[in-house]
């Protein structure tokens, strides 16, 4: 299924890219000829193509080419270091604390800070399928075929439906570009260089037009190792140790009956003082603690000091903060003029990339069955002579022949077409008529542990050439014999395993991941001719669109078995729904400088409608000010995931047990909830902007946003907390938890949020020379989170507490970025000054609780010079760097900084080669 799929997407998108290069005709010989239609811009956030800008009430971010190269960032995911209004992207750098494993180069919007599916993003004003819950902006166009990304810091859903919560982030490329132009760059980062190559072509022909562009990019890993800040001691124990943990159920004896001592310690009269009703006494590795294994050992209260305990290991410094990637895009557009007046247009896009996770050799055994692995008395390897249970990880940090690392790979693919046609009809008006398809396709590949396997090597079966079967030794296969070998996992046994028992316990599984939309819109927009206002024509849209959302996915046989000692049990899943929907828009010049704007749009799911309408006045009592304010409702559906009642996704969490008190990461297995309503937000905006002089102006928006029935996924932590041995928490037969059940829910009241947003900028000359001054703040007022339980005050928090919902941000109060930018003749130079406050750091605490821990706050500075010279000056050489100081990220308890408040990476030079002709 979805090799064919895939398939059908590539050879739509090769369709695509062919009928581009068609529709062109003799483009490249005839690129003299002037277009015989010149497109309307439509502003981001409307649909009418004959109001300005300026007669918009919502307020607006604009990034143009030339603002993008300045920042000397290589992706648009990377643009967002430079969007103040932006908090807690997802993607692109590990964030254990949230569960995640990012294997791949990736980069979501997050404005306000409201989740990554409140924001949403559009390329050319269409929507683009999803790849990981959000939007990869890294995954849309090559950066230099940029035009413009425009950001809509106001709801969005009357326009254009789900998701425009928060607002609407818009990628629009040049389509209109002609000629050629490449560019190169080299950015070291220490110990992760990057580079990537860029080129764009455009032509036109008497009645066509084709631009084509690509880029790859090239960024090496970076680890936790390479950095202060990352590199810290993180406890992992019990589970998640190695050294391990064994539960002794008899009385340890030498092979003459005696007693066993080790180092210092009679494990036997051990067992006789200390073991339980049961008969049963849990000891740490008899190496805990140990130079060697570089572990630390913890003694219990009520023990006798060593060995009864915990043993923790840290393997902080072997987990990634980026992984590796090898990333191309191709991006091409075209259109063809039917006739003098029709027009038919076109896009693809395809995006491909590779991706190397360098990651713990090994993970916790978080699903042991009913019982842990036994060590049989027969293992060479077992000192006590007795069988015992075995509870921690197969592999230590000793690796794998050498090989420090477990590697997971992920193969990222996307397509996205648009074909449609657009013209003029009767009374002024307009038609645009698009179909849309898009998809993606993640397959994430990695090891995990067959505990069937790895049982079989602790009874002396390992190996892969040992003829062992699933029920049991084949024929010829005989206990630590010829093929057939014992594995050890006492630590003193590390480093001499035979290497290809552990090799062959560690079991290839991957997960593919299928997600695709397609879109049919049909858009009239026009003015009422003779039926006018005071302040002159009234604009007005209509429009329909069925739209028709898929995901697939599907697990290897171990994944779903549910003898994966980490991943899974998983269950496949295909599930799609359609959308249908209406909307309209109006734009009513009341009087000269005052505007009011309406719009409403209404959809239905099949089990569910929602009608979103936005009201927005501007009023411009005189040239040089303007005033606006606008309120609309939005909605977020609940995703396609959440159709079934069963195991949707399952995540790896660090996990207090309660019970234990032991810290280990446990499988957090998210159970869908197909009784979900769709979160709906109440949004609100009051603005204002003065141009006190030319090329100068400063802008102040208050805004509010107030979520109903938001839907949040419950805290692993909070659910153990609550009912450490209730239904939602798995135990095997030694108590130990394996397995925490969470469920998505609609919160009481959900977020609620508001802020300030002030902007400024001014241009003037000075001789020769032109300055330009930019600031632009975002003061975040309230930022109240609901826990399912009570709502707390956010803003100034990490929001990482024992209960906060995982879709909760860290909100610092401020975020400021400020630049001046210089230029005469050839040379241009540019400083810009990133700001962003500190926080709590309430990390794993009560969110009632009080703690003096903080992130402090983040200054970088970043600087750029460009020299432009040839003929035209079409040739361009820039140095820079972002962060000239090489600051450090402030650190965070658990996992060393926060990526929504910093980067971990410092000095990021660069050289940048730019030619056009």
């Amino acid at each position: 299924m979805h090799n064919s799929n895939q398939r059908r997407w590539l050879l739509a998108s090769l369709g695509g890219v062919s009928a581009a290069a068609l529709l062109a005709g003799g483009a490249c010989a005839q690129q003299a000829s002037e277009a015989t239609q010149v497109d309307a811009v439509i502003v981001t956030g409307s649909f009418l193509r004959n109001v300005k800008q300026e007669d918009m009430a919502s307020p607006i971010v604009s990034v143009d080419q030339k603002a993008l190269t300045k920042t000397g960032v290589v992706s648009i995911g990377d643009l967002l270091r430079y969007v103040p209004q932006n908090i807690g992207s997802m993607g692109g750098v590990q964030d254990l604390a949230k569960g995640g494993q990012d294997s791949k180069d990736t980069r979501s919007a997050n404005l306000r800070g409201l989740g990554s599916g409140a924001t949403l993003v559009l390329m050319n004003g269409r929507r683009v399928v999803k790849s990981d819950g959000y939007v990869n902006l890294n995954s849309l166009t090559p950066p230099i075929a940029v035009a413009r990304v425009e950001t809509v810091l106001d709801g969005a859903s009357a326009t254009y439906g789900a998701d425009a919560v928060a607002g609407v982030f818009n990628i629009i490329t040049d389509g209109r570009f002609e000629g050629f132009k490449t560019s190169a760059q080299y950015t070291h980062i220490a110990d992760s260089p990057a580079w990537q190559v860029q080129a764009m072509w455009g032509a036109k022909g008497e009645r066509s037009r084709l631009v084509a562009s690509a880029s790859y990019t090239d960024i090496e890993r970076l680890q936790n190792a390479d950095r202060a800040v990352t590199n810290i001691f993180n406890a992992s124990s019990g589970a998640g140790a190695n050294p391990g943990s064994f539960t002794l159920t008899a009385r340890p004896r030498t092979a003459s009956g005696g007693d066993v001592v080790i180092g210092a310690v009679n494990y036997s009269t051990l067992y006789d003082t200390y073991k339980n009703g049961a008969g049963s006494l849990a000891v740490v590795d008899p190496n805990c603690g140990s130079a060697v294994t570089k572990s630390v050992f913890t003694p219990s209260a009520a023990g006798p000091g060593y060995a009864i305990g915990s043993c923790a290991f840290s393997f902080q410094a072997q987990n990634p903060i980026r992984g590796a990637s090898q990333s191309g895009l191709i991006h091409v557009e075209g259109q063809y003029d039917l006739t003098d007046e029709h027009t038919l247009f076109l896009e693809s896009a395809i995006y491909h990339q590779d991706s190397q996770r360098y990651g713990v050799p090994s993970y916790a055994q978080n699903h042991n069955g009913a019982t842990p692995p036994v060590v049989p008395a027969s293992n060479p390897g077992n000192p006590f002579g007795v069988p015992v249970y075995y509870v921690g990880r197969p592999i230590g940090s000793q690796g794998l022949a050498g090989l420090n690392y477990n590697v997971q790979r992920n193969e990222a693919n996307q397509f996205h077409n648009v074909l449609g046609a657009k013209g003029p009809l009767l009374g002024g008006w307009n038609y645009a008529a698009t179909l849309t398809s898009s998809w993606s396709s993640n397959v994430f590949r990695d090891h995990d542990t067959d505990m069937n396997l790895f049982q079989a090597a602790l009874n002396g079966y390992g190996g892969q050439n040992c003829n062992y079967r699933w029920n049991g030794p084949g024929v010829g296969a005989v206990a630590g014999q010829g093929n057939c070998y014992y594995l050890s996992p006492f630590a003193k046994d590390n480093q001499t395993n035979n290497p290809a028992v552990l090799f062959n316990i560690q079991s290839e599984v991957f997960t593919r991941t299928v997600r695709d939309m397609e879109i049919a819109d049909l858009v009239l927009d026009g003015t009422l001719g003779k039926l006018r206002l005071p302040g002159g024509d009234i604009s007005g849209a209509v429009g329909l669109q069925w739209r028709r959302e898929g995901e697939s996915i599907h697990y290897s046989d171990l994944l779903r078995s549910g003898y994966a000692a980490f991943g899974g049990p998983s269950v496949d899943r295909d599930a799609d729904r359609t959308i249908k929907s209406v909307f309209t828009e109006w734009n009513l010049p009341i009087v000269e400088g005052l505007n009011l704007d309406l719009a409403v749009r209404h959809e239905d799911y099949g089990g569910f409608k929602t009608t979103n309408p936005k009201a927005s006045l501007i009023w411009r009592p005189v040239e040089s000010l303007s005033l606006r304010a606008s309120a609309s409702t939005a909605f977020q559906a609940p995703g396609l995931e959440n159709a079934t009642s069963g195991p949707i996704s399952n995540n790896v969490v660090n996990i207090t047990d309660p019970v234990l008190v032991t810290t280990n990461f446990r499988t957090v297995t998210t159970i869908g909830n197909a009784d979900l309503k769709p979160q709906t937000s109440k949004v609100r905006n009051l603005g204002v902007t003065w141009l006190p002089v030319r090329r100068a102006s400063l802008s102040l928006d208050w805004w509010s946003f107030k979520y109903d029935n938001q839907i949040a996924v419950q805290n692993g932590q909070a659910v153990i907390n609550a009912a450490p041995n209730g239904p939602q928490v798995v135990r095997d037969q030694s108590g130990v938890a394996q397995t925490v059940y969470v469920t998505s829910y609609n919160a009481k009241s959900g977020t609620q949020t508001s802020g300030l947003d002030i902007a400024g900028s001014w241009s003037f000359d000075w001789g020769d020379s032109i300055f330009t001054l930019r600031d632009n703040l975002s003061y975040l007022l309230k930022y109240d989170i609901d826990t399912g339980s009570l709502v707390y005050d956010g803003v100034g928090r990490r929001n990482n507490t024992t209960t906060s919902p995982s879709t909760a941000a860290a909100a610092p109060k401020y975020r400021n970025l400020s630049s001046i930018d210089w230029s005469m003749g050839p040379h241009f130079a540019s400083a810009t000054v990133r700001y962003v406050s500190g926080v709590v750091d309430d990390y794993a605490i009560s969110v009632t609780a009080t703690t003096a821990a903080r992130v402090k706050s983040w200054t970088v500075l970043d600087l750029q010079y460009a020299y432009a010279f040839g003929e035209d000056e079409r040739y361009r050489v820039t140095l820079g760097a972002i962060n000239v100081f090489d600051r450090a990220a402030p650190s965070a308890k658990y996992t060393g900084y926060l990526s929504s408040v910093a980067d971990p990476f410092g000095r990021q030079s660069y050289v940048r080669l730019d030619a056009r002709f």
